[in-house]
Parts: structure tokens; sequence; C-alpha cells
């Protein structure tokens, strides 16, 4: 049980006096930021019964109707597979778009996408149901929130795109859509309390590590207010299944919230605090006053070193002559083996697991010999969520590098969404391909800015996770964020 969670007893409205002040009441500008609440436009929504049932309804139309529209779309002969993911709606939307706004959104953020995501509406709909019909639903049991499936499942998604180019393919795309639909129904059919969110999202783990530092949290404005509180509704177990106005459905404790990796954003708990106490800051990254983790969870870590090796391939990708350094490899491998026709597996496998290995047994090393940490797997664990910061970081330097090339294509995907005959003369050249919104060297600066942020506050929370032992850890840091920016340099002025 994670430290701000707490048993919650099942008591009802008899047995526990509620405090009377009005929910709509004024928002005490106290805590750790700037209380968003305090706008009235902002409080109106977070306090509407419509929130955020209806933007996730809207989303999950949106989800189903791209789903239905990719459904057996393939590639034309003759067309490169990246060219037309960019002239086809829903792989330029899902993977183009989306996908690097969503770890953009995480980082600077929190988990704000999950407040608005469709699928927790279907998870919560499918529980919803199951209760109604009597089905014993089963609590999530502690592997499965610790976050090993949800490893697995990531990994399997990265595998699939470098097997199959599952971000490529309309059709792959729309099964990989439908199985999510279908997996979040699942979940919330046979479990309960939010059980998709916690322990079956592929990518519930990034969002909860990317987002750790975010700008945006939920927090008590005032300690004090929680500590003489009696009515306790933001959890109440009585009050889980309310559809408003609803105890925590990720069964946290809102009152002791010192992190944001759990934190839905929901607004469930701001709804259900009589004093109307829970706020909605905005406040600096990675604030001083959130819990550290000095030792990182292991699927936490596998899943830090995973993405750390989907990251750098990422990074290399931007650069053809480096890509073609770093895919050697496993293209003489699957060339020796006889298997090239598999060589997309080969490069998964190198990429997320031989890759990551080799450069966390050196960042490792260099910790050991430095004395920082008991052994390899002590060094990974303690480097995982501070390293993660950078990770995040060169993640967003990609994002940035995807969104500003394949937006231009967004209203050719607008008039043919099948992207048939716009890729068919995009790759006949009869018609020009869209140019980046932004020129290659501007975003290479940024994004070296962004690498530096993120070496700086990756250094901060070694020190306020290791205290004194942090200068140990700063080295590996350091070589890892030098390692991105020579990459990012490279692909503004070294080709």
């Amino acid at each position: 049980m994670r430290a701000n969670q707490i048993p919650v007893p099942d008591t009802t409205e008899q047995d526990t006096p509620v405090r009377t002040e009005q929910a709509g009441g004024p928002v005490k500008p106290r805590g750790p930021g700037f209380n968003l609440l305090q706008l009235r436009p902002i409080s109106a929504l977070v306090r509407w019964a419509g929130f955020p049932y209806i933007f996730q309804a809207g989303l999950l139309a949106i989800f189903i109707a791209l789903a239905v529209l990719a459904w057996g779309v393939h590639a034309p002969d003759g067309v490169p597979g990246k060219l037309y993911a960019k002239s086809n709606l829903v792989t330029l939307l899902v993977w183009g778009l989306w996908w690097p706004a969503m770890v953009w959104t995480a980082v600077l953020f929190g988990r704000l996408w999950c407040a608005v995501c469709p699928l927790e509406l279907v998870a919560n709909g499918s529980e919803r149901l199951a209760h109604r019909l009597g089905v014993k639903q089963r609590v999530l049991g502690k592997w499965l929130c610790s976050g090993v499936l949800i490893v697995a499942l990531y990994a399997l998604i990265q595998m699939l795109v470098a097997g199959v180019d599952l971000h490529r393919s309309p059709a792959y795309t729309s099964w990989f859509l439908w199985s999510l639909l279908a997996a979040a129904a699942g979940a919330g059919f046979f479990f309960k309390d939010r059980a998709f969110c916690r322990g079956f999202c592929p990518v519930g783990l990034l969002l909860g590590t990317y987002g750790r530092g975010g700008m945006l949290a939920i927090r008590p404005a005032s300690k004090d207010e929680c500590t003489v509180c009696t009515g306790r509704d933001c959890v109440r177990a009585c009050h889980r299944s309310k559809l408003d106005a609803r105890s925590c459905p990720s069964l946290l404790n809102p009152a002791r919230l010192d992190r944001s990796s759990d934190c839905l954003v929901c607004g469930q708990c701001v709804k259900a605090c009589p004093p109307a106490n829970m706020g909605l800051f905005l406040r600096r990254p990675f604030h001083p006053a959130d819990a550290r983790e000095a030792v990182a969870s292991w699927p936490v870590t596998l899943f830090v070193m995973l993405a750390s090796g989907f990251v750098v391939i990422e990074l290399f990708s931007e650069w053809k002559a480096a890509q073609a350094v770093f895919l050697w490899v496993p293209q003489e491998a699957a060339a020796w083996l006889g298997a090239t026709r598999y060589g997309g597996w080969i490069n998964g496998v190198w990429t997320l697991f031989v890759v990551p290995v080799v450069i966390w047994s050196l960042l490792g090393g260099l910790v050991v010999v430095a004395r920082g940490a008991a052994g390899i797997s002590d060094a990974w664990r303690r480097m995982a969520l501070p390293l993660a910061v950078l990770i995040a970081c060169g993640h967003m330097c990609k994002g940035l590098a995807k969104f500003v090339s394949w937006i231009g294509f967004l209203p050719l995907a607008a008039e043919d969404p099948a992207g048939l005959d716009t890729a068919r003369a995009l790759a006949a050249k009869t018609l020009p391909q869209p140019a980046s919104i932004l020129a290659m060297t501007a975003v290479c600066v940024i994004s070296m800015a962004l690498i530096v942020a993120g070496a700086y506050f990756a250094v901060r929370e070694l020190r306020l996770a290791q205290g004194e032992a942090h200068r140990r850890f700063r080295l590996p840091a350091l070589v890892l964020a030098a390692g991105f920016l020579f990459l990012v340099f490279g692909w503004g002025f070294l080709q």
C-alpha cells in the first residue's frame, strides 16, 4: 500500500457526523502554489457534476470513430509506411499528434490526461454495470497494483512498433484501440476501484513516472482543516460508488497526498470536500514539498530502463547517419542469423533490452565504484526516478520533432481521411510534402534547452532523494545528459 493510501472503513452517514460547510464556499488561498479554484470559471468547471464525464464522453466518441475509420486499412503499394502514416488521419492523430502531446502534458502537468481519458469512462461504466448485475468483483492484487503487468504491456507495445510497424499501420492501430477498449471494459467488470487505471493501463507507469514533478496537483489547502475534519467524505467507502462528489476512486487519501504519481486529477475529492479545502494548485516543477523515494520499486525501475532504450533510438532516428550506426549491430545479427525478415523484432530486442542493460550497467557501475550503492541493481533503483526526469525530457525532444513535422499533414488528412490518394500523390511527387512548422535548427536549440533543464532537475531530485550521497550519482546523470545533448545537437548541426 502506497504511503498516501490508507485503509478506508465502510462507514455510513449515521455513524460519522459530516461537516456542514457548503462545498461551493470560498476557496482558501493557502497551499503549495496558486490555487486555480480561486478562478471562478475553473472552480465552476471542476465542481460541475458533468466534469470530467463530458470530456471523457466526447473523447470516447472520437476514439471509437478512429477505430472504425482505420479498420482494415493498409498502406497502398509503393508508398513508404512512414509517409502513409502521416497521410492517414488515424495514424496521424494517434501517433503523430496525440502521443507527443500526451508526453508533454504528463511532464508539465502530471496526470491531467487521465482526468479526461475515455478509457476511464469505459472502465467506470463497466464497473457500475457489474455492480448492478451482482457480479462479485475482485480487489486488485498487490502484484498488479505494483505495475508488473503495465511494464509488460508497455514492452509489448514497443515491440509491436518495432516488429510490425504498429504506429504506421491504420489497421493495426485500429486493433490497438479496440484492444484498449476491451481491456478497460474487462478490467472494470471483473475488478473494482478503478482497477484498469491502477493495474492494466499500458501507459499508466509512463504517466505516473513522467508526471511526478508536474506543475498541476491536487492538495489540501490547509492540512489543519483536514486534521479536524470529521466527515472524511473524500475517503469514505460508502461514497465510492456515487456518480459525482465521490470519495477518491483510486483509493488515495487526499488529505495526505504528497506526490502526484497516482492522482488522476479527476476532481472528485474537490467536490466531496464539505469545507472546500481541497485545491487544484499550479506549482513550480518538482515541488520540494513532495515526498521522494530513495529507492524505486522494481516495476518502476524496469519501466524507466525500457523507456530509456526507446528514447535513445528515438533520438538517434532524427540523425540518419547516427541511426545507421546504432542499428548496425541488430542488422548484422539479423543477417548472420538469416533472419532479415524479422529484422524489426531484432531491432526491438536490441533497443528495449540489450541497449538499456548496457547503458544502465555502465551508469550503475560508476555509482558502485563511487560507493553510492551496494551493487548494480541497487544503483539502478536509486537512479531510476531522478534519471526518469532526464529520460522524459529526451522523450519530449523527440515528441517536439515529430509533432512539428507531422502537424502540416493535418489539412491533407482532413480532406482525405483514409489518405490513400494523398499518399500516392505524395509518393509520386505530384503533391508537395507539407513543410515542418519549425526548422530543425530551432527544434534542436529548444531540445538542447530541455535536456539542460532535465539534467538540472535530475541532479536536484538526486539531492532530495539521496541526501549527501547524491554526489556519487551526479556523474551518471551528467554522462547521460551529455549523450542526449550530443544526439540532439547532431539533429541541427551535424547532418
